[in-house]
């Protein structure tokens, strides 16, 4: 009798943290960036390279395959994940050309948009797509936004034009975050 009492008193409390917890992780932006570094490149220009988008302090990178490629990860998680394609693609005035890129990359089943970058043109600074990972001759850098809103994401990074001007989202990332 007392184990059912103490279920009936905690089983309401659990309800609504585990709510909580799915309405927060529902929320949470995110961008998965990997890139194979090849025997001929050095470890610390790929580093360079993911800096770009965030200062991270560890990257992950998997051990050599049989031709001595391996890979390496990171994940920035919460607004911070748009910073950096958010003010180059401004800053390079590639808005509108991007979004007719991304908008058909959406996965609306898994909530994600990938595309490819020039890896090459990253370490200028420099954002662009490749439609191929062969229009990167040293590999191209794979980006992954995922968002339960992933169309808003996009919509963010990626508003139309407008006679060459951005038209802004009227949303911020606090509101998408």
């Amino acid at each position: 009798m007392s184990l059912s009492l103490n279920l009936k008193k905690i089983f309401p409390i659990f309800l609504i943290f585990n709510n909580f917890v799915c309405f927060i992780l529902s929320m949470v932006i995110s961008l998965n960036i990997k890139m194979n570094l090849y025997p001929t490149e050095e470890k610390e220009n790929l580093v360079n390279l993911f800096n770009f988008f965030y200062p991270f302090e560890s990257i992950l990178t998997s051990e050599p395959d049989s031709s001595g490629v391996s890979e390496m990860y990171a994940e920035i998680i919460g607004k911070d994940a748009l910073n950096f394609i958010y003010k180059q693609t401004r800053k390079q005035r590639t808005v509108e050309a991007i979004r007719h890129f991304t908008l058909p990359k959406i996965n609306f089943n898994t909530k994600t948009c990938k595309f490819l970058i020039h890896k090459q043109a990253l370490s200028m600074g420099k954002v662009v797509l490749c439609k191929t990972k062969e229009e990167s001759p040293l590999g191209p850098v794979y980006l992954e936004f995922k968002a339960n809103k992933i169309e808003d994401v996009i919509e963010y990074l990626f508003p139309p034009t407008e006679k060459g001007r951005v038209l802004e989202a009227n949303f911020t990332p606090e509101d998408l975050d």
